[in-house]
Protein backbone atom coordinates (compact mmCIF):
# COMPACT_ATOMS: atom_id res chain seq x y z
CA UNK A 1 0.00 0.00 0.00
CA UNK A 2 2.58 2.47 0.80
CA UNK A 3 4.79 1.90 -2.77
CA UNK A 4 0.58 2.24 -4.30
CA UNK A 5 0.67 6.19 -2.52
CA UNK A 6 4.07 6.68 -2.74
CA UNK A 7 4.75 5.91 -6.53
CA UNK A 8 1.80 8.45 -7.22
CA UNK A 9 4.28 10.78 -7.68
CA UNK A 10 5.28 9.70 -11.21
CA UNK A 11 1.75 9.35 -11.62
CA UNK A 12 -0.91 11.77 -10.84
CA UNK A 13 1.00 13.91 -8.74
CA UNK A 14 3.45 14.56 -12.44
CA UNK A 15 -0.12 15.26 -14.38
CA UNK A 16 -0.61 18.03 -11.12
CA UNK A 17 2.44 19.37 -11.88
CA UNK A 18 1.48 19.73 -15.73
CA UNK A 19 -1.94 21.27 -15.64
CA UNK A 20 -1.95 22.61 -12.40
CA UNK A 21 1.05 24.14 -12.01
CA UNK A 22 2.86 28.13 -12.50
CA UNK A 23 6.36 26.68 -13.23
CA UNK A 24 8.84 29.99 -12.71
CA UNK A 25 10.63 31.61 -15.14
CA UNK A 26 13.98 32.63 -14.53
CA UNK A 27 16.21 34.51 -16.55
CA UNK A 28 13.70 33.97 -19.28
CA UNK A 29 13.81 30.38 -18.91
CA UNK A 30 11.01 28.66 -17.81
CA UNK A 31 11.60 25.45 -15.70
CA UNK A 32 9.94 22.35 -17.54
CA UNK A 33 7.34 20.32 -15.38
CA UNK A 34 9.24 17.22 -15.68
CA UNK A 35 11.84 18.39 -13.42
CA UNK A 36 9.42 17.76 -10.75
CA UNK A 37 10.65 14.19 -11.16
CA UNK A 38 14.02 15.63 -9.58
CA UNK A 39 12.51 16.56 -6.48
CA UNK A 40 12.29 13.11 -4.74
CA UNK A 41 15.45 12.08 -5.38
CA UNK A 42 17.10 15.71 -4.26
CA UNK A 43 15.19 15.19 -1.19
CA UNK A 44 16.30 11.59 -0.70
CA UNK A 45 20.25 13.07 -1.22
CA UNK A 46 19.89 16.20 1.29
CA UNK A 47 18.38 14.21 3.88
CA UNK A 48 18.99 10.66 3.97
CA UNK A 49 22.41 11.46 6.01
CA UNK A 50 20.26 14.09 8.20
CA UNK A 51 18.05 11.18 9.37
CA UNK A 52 20.90 8.43 9.70
CA UNK A 53 22.47 11.36 12.11
CA UNK A 54 19.36 11.71 13.82
CA UNK A 55 19.23 7.93 14.51
CA UNK A 56 22.64 8.02 15.64
CA UNK A 57 21.96 10.53 18.45
CA UNK A 58 18.71 8.90 19.24
CA UNK A 59 20.60 5.57 19.55
CA UNK A 60 23.33 6.95 22.16
CA UNK A 61 20.21 7.98 24.20
CA UNK A 62 18.86 4.59 23.58
CA UNK A 63 15.21 6.09 22.42
CA UNK A 64 15.37 5.28 18.50
CA UNK A 65 12.65 3.77 17.21
CA UNK A 66 12.66 0.14 16.19
CA UNK A 67 12.78 -0.50 12.72
CA UNK A 68 8.83 -2.02 12.29
CA UNK A 69 8.18 1.73 14.43
CA UNK A 70 9.93 3.40 11.84
CA UNK A 71 8.19 1.96 9.21
CA UNK A 72 4.96 2.64 11.00
CA UNK A 73 5.94 6.37 11.11
CA UNK A 74 7.17 6.12 7.43
CA UNK A 75 3.72 5.47 6.20
CA UNK A 76 1.58 8.14 8.18
CA UNK A 77 4.35 10.58 7.43
CA UNK A 78 3.14 9.74 3.94
CA UNK A 79 -0.05 9.88 4.62
CA UNK A 80 -0.17 13.26 6.21
CA UNK A 81 1.65 14.59 2.71
CA UNK A 82 -1.26 15.03 0.88
CA UNK A 83 -2.26 17.55 3.45
CA UNK A 84 -0.80 20.05 1.11
CA UNK A 85 -2.43 19.00 -1.93
CA UNK A 86 -5.64 18.91 -0.15
CA UNK A 87 -4.87 22.19 0.96
CA UNK A 88 -3.60 23.66 -2.59
CA UNK A 89 -6.32 22.09 -4.39
CA UNK A 90 -8.57 23.86 -2.27
CA UNK A 91 -6.67 27.35 -3.02
CA UNK A 92 -6.64 27.01 -6.74
CA UNK A 93 -10.19 25.85 -6.99
CA UNK A 94 -11.80 23.21 -9.72
CA UNK A 95 -11.85 25.59 -12.49
CA UNK A 96 -10.50 24.55 -15.59
CA UNK A 97 -7.45 25.60 -16.48
CA UNK A 98 -7.05 27.30 -13.28
CA UNK A 99 -3.27 26.54 -11.65
CA UNK A 100 -1.39 27.55 -8.62
CA UNK A 101 1.90 27.93 -6.97
CA UNK A 102 4.53 25.27 -7.09
CA UNK A 103 4.45 25.07 -3.19
CA UNK A 104 2.18 22.56 -3.27
CA UNK A 105 3.94 19.53 -5.11
CA UNK A 106 6.90 20.88 -3.13
CA UNK A 107 6.03 20.60 -0.29
CA UNK A 108 3.88 17.30 -0.59
CA UNK A 109 7.05 16.10 -2.33
CA UNK A 110 9.41 16.93 0.86
CA UNK A 111 7.15 15.37 3.36
CA UNK A 112 6.74 12.36 1.09
CA UNK A 113 10.39 11.80 0.83
CA UNK A 114 11.06 11.69 4.37
CA UNK A 115 8.01 8.87 4.77
CA UNK A 116 10.08 6.89 2.08
CA UNK A 117 13.30 7.42 3.92
CA UNK A 118 11.85 6.04 7.46
CA UNK A 119 10.32 2.72 5.25
CA UNK A 120 12.33 2.29 2.54
CA UNK A 121 16.34 1.50 3.41
CA UNK A 122 14.51 0.32 7.14
CA UNK A 123 12.60 -2.16 5.31
CA UNK A 124 15.76 -3.64 2.98
CA UNK A 125 17.70 -3.63 6.26
CA UNK A 126 15.10 -5.21 8.32
CA UNK A 127 15.09 -8.27 5.79
CA UNK A 128 18.46 -9.10 6.25
CA UNK A 129 18.74 -8.73 9.95
CA UNK A 130 15.46 -11.13 10.16
CA UNK A 131 15.30 -13.72 7.01
CA UNK A 132 17.04 -16.75 8.22
CA UNK A 133 20.46 -16.79 5.97
CA UNK A 134 19.38 -19.76 3.52
CA UNK A 135 16.61 -17.64 2.09
CA UNK A 136 17.70 -13.82 2.68
CA UNK A 137 17.88 -13.93 -1.39
CA UNK A 138 14.47 -14.90 -1.50
CA UNK A 139 13.31 -12.61 0.89
CA UNK A 140 14.99 -9.12 -0.80
CA UNK A 141 13.15 -10.41 -4.12
CA UNK A 142 9.87 -10.42 -2.06
CA UNK A 143 10.32 -7.32 -0.67
CA UNK A 144 10.88 -6.10 -3.41
CA UNK A 145 8.37 -7.52 -5.42
CA UNK A 146 5.73 -5.78 -2.86
CA UNK A 147 7.24 -2.78 -4.51
CA UNK A 148 6.28 -4.16 -8.35
CA UNK A 149 2.94 -4.55 -6.86
CA UNK A 150 2.48 -1.55 -5.31
CA UNK A 151 3.37 -0.05 -8.47
CA UNK A 152 0.62 -2.08 -10.37
CA UNK A 153 -1.84 -1.25 -7.58
CA UNK A 154 -0.63 2.33 -8.43
CA UNK A 155 -2.14 2.83 -11.78
CA UNK A 156 -5.36 1.65 -10.77
CA UNK A 157 -5.77 3.92 -8.03
CA UNK A 158 -4.20 6.69 -10.17
CA UNK A 159 -7.45 6.14 -13.27
CA UNK A 160 -9.22 7.29 -9.66
CA UNK A 161 -7.63 10.56 -10.57
CA UNK A 162 -7.32 10.49 -14.44
CA UNK A 163 -10.87 9.39 -15.00
CA UNK A 164 -12.49 11.84 -12.71
CA UNK A 165 -14.10 8.97 -10.85
CA UNK A 166 -12.93 11.04 -7.61
CA UNK A 167 -12.29 14.71 -7.82
CA UNK A 168 -9.07 15.92 -6.79
CA UNK A 169 -9.95 16.69 -3.50
CA UNK A 170 -11.64 13.58 -2.73
CA UNK A 171 -8.66 11.42 -4.46
CA UNK A 172 -5.89 13.09 -2.32
CA UNK A 173 -8.02 12.63 0.82
CA UNK A 174 -8.20 8.61 -0.15
CA UNK A 175 -4.37 8.58 -0.24
CA UNK A 176 -3.43 10.41 3.25
CA UNK A 177 -6.36 7.83 4.47
CA UNK A 178 -4.36 4.69 2.86
CA UNK A 179 -1.01 6.38 3.63
CA UNK A 180 -2.37 7.00 7.39
CA UNK A 181 -4.33 3.70 7.73
CA UNK A 182 -1.56 1.49 6.76
CA UNK A 183 0.92 3.15 9.15
CA UNK A 184 -1.43 2.39 11.64
CA UNK A 185 -2.09 -1.18 11.51
CA UNK A 186 1.67 -1.58 11.31
CA UNK A 187 1.59 -0.35 14.96
CA UNK A 188 -1.21 -2.54 15.93
CA UNK A 189 0.66 -5.34 14.75
CA UNK A 190 4.52 -4.03 16.06
CA UNK A 191 4.11 -6.05 19.40
CA UNK A 192 3.51 -9.39 17.39
CA UNK A 193 6.04 -8.89 15.56
CA UNK A 194 8.61 -7.93 17.49
CA UNK A 195 8.01 -11.48 19.42
CA UNK A 196 8.01 -13.15 16.26
CA UNK A 197 11.61 -11.56 15.32
CA UNK A 198 12.81 -12.18 18.18
CA UNK A 199 11.73 -15.68 18.84
CA UNK A 200 12.48 -16.78 14.44
CA UNK A 201 15.93 -15.32 14.67
CA UNK A 202 19.47 -16.26 15.48
CA UNK A 203 20.78 -13.02 14.92
CA UNK A 204 20.54 -9.40 16.44
CA UNK A 205 17.25 -7.85 15.12
CA UNK A 206 18.09 -4.58 16.69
Amino acid sequence: VFWAVYEQQGNTMQTWADTKTVWPTIFGFTIPSTWFQSFNPFFIFIFAPVLDMVWQWQSKRKSEPTSVTKMGIGCIVLGLSFIFMIVGNRLIGGDAGAKGSLFWPFACTLILTMGELYLSPIGLSLVTKVSPTRIVSMMMGMWLGSSFVGNLASGYIGALYENRTLNAEQFFLLLMVLGIGTGLAIFAFNGMLKRAMAAGTTHPTT
